[in-house]
C-alpha cells in the first residue's frame, strides 16, 4: 500500500500474528531505485515480491536492502531478496554479526507480560528460536547515525535491540521507525517486553519527536499518514 509518494507499506496478512506480530516492510522508490527496509518473516519473501509487482517492479529495481534490526521476524527474507537482486545488505555494526549468524541475538526478559497482546510471539519465539532461525547472510556496509541511503537519514535508535536503526526521508516528511515506534497493539517505543533497555527506548523515541515528521511508517501495526510527529510527541511526553 502507498502511504505518500515513493513510500509503499508492506504488511503480512492475518497469519502475520504468529510470525512476528503483523511485522511490517517498507519500500522506498526516491526515482533511483527501490530500497527495502526490512524483509518480514517468511524465508521466500513472498509478500514483499507481491507489492513490488503491484508496484510494477521486480527484484532487479531493488538496489538496497536495510534493515532496521537482527530479529527474525525483520530480516526472514533477507537472503531471497539478495539472492533475487543482487543488492547491498546495510546494517548497524552491532547488528551485522547476528545477521551473519556468527553472534545469537540477545533475548528480552520473558516474564514482562506487557503488552498482553503480543506476549504470546514473545514467548513462541523463545520457545522456537533454537530451530527458526533466519539464513544467516553477511552484511555488505555498516551504517550509523547520519548517514545517507539515497534519500533517507540514518537515525540511530538503540533500546528495542543496541544497534536499531531508523530512517527519515525529510522532502517526504516520512520516519520509518522500526520497532523504535509502534502502534499495533499499543502506541509505544516497541514493545515493553521486547525492549533490551527501557531507558534508551524511551530516549531513542524523544529523539524521534524532535523530526518534522507527517508519515510514520512503524515496524508493527498501522501507518500514521498524518501528522506523525504529534503522536510521537504525545508519547515522548509520557516517558
Amino acid at each position: 500500500m502507498e502511504l505518500t509518494t515513493g513510500v509503499h507499506d508492506v504488511a503480512p496478512p492475518k497469519r502475520g500474528y504468529f510470525k512476528a506480530g503483523y511485522s511490517k516492510a517498507v519500500i522506498v522508490d526516491g526515482g533511483d531505485g527501490l530500497i527495502v527496509i526490512d524483509t518480514l518473516y517468511d524465508a521466500d519473501a513472498g509478500d514483499i515480491l507481491d507489492e513490488l509487482k503491484r508496484m510494477g517492479k521486480g527484484p532487479a529495481d531493488i538496489k538496497h536492502i536495510v534493515l532496521t534490526h537482527a530479529h527474525r521476524g525483520h530480516l526472514g527474507g533477507l537472503a531471497s531478496l539478495k539472492r533475487l537482486s543482487g543488492a547491498p545488505v546495510y546494517a548497524h555494526p552491532w547488528e551485522a554479526d547476528i545477521i551473519s549468524g556468527e553472534r545469537s541475538r540477545q533475548e528480552p526478559n520473558i516474564f514482562v507480560t506487557t503488552p498482553i497482546q503480543s506476549y504470546p510471539i514473545i514467548f513462541f519465539g523463545r520457545l522456537t528460536a533454537a530451530i527458526n532461525k533466519h539464513e544467516p547472510l553477511a552484511v555488505d556496509h555498516l551504517i550509523e547515525e547520519g548517514d545517507k541511503i539515497g534519500p533517507l537519514q540514518t537515525v540511530h535508535t538503540p533500546g528495542h535491540t543496541p544497534g536499531h536503526l531508523a530512517f527519515y526521508w525529510p522532502e517526504r516528511r516520512v520516519f520509518i521507525t522500526g520497532d523504535a515506534f509502534v502502534t499495533w497493539p499499543v502506541h509505544c517505543p516497541g514493545w515493553p517486553n521486547a525492549m533490551l533497555n527501557h531507558e534508551q527506548s524511551w530516549a531513542s523515541l524523544r529523539k524521534m519527536a524532535e523530526f518534522d515528521a507527517e508519515v510514520i511508517a512503524p515496524g508493527h501495526g498501522d501507518a500514521i499518514t498524518n501528522n506523525g510527529a504529534a503522536a510521537l510527541r504525545a508519547l515522548a511526553a509520557r516517558g
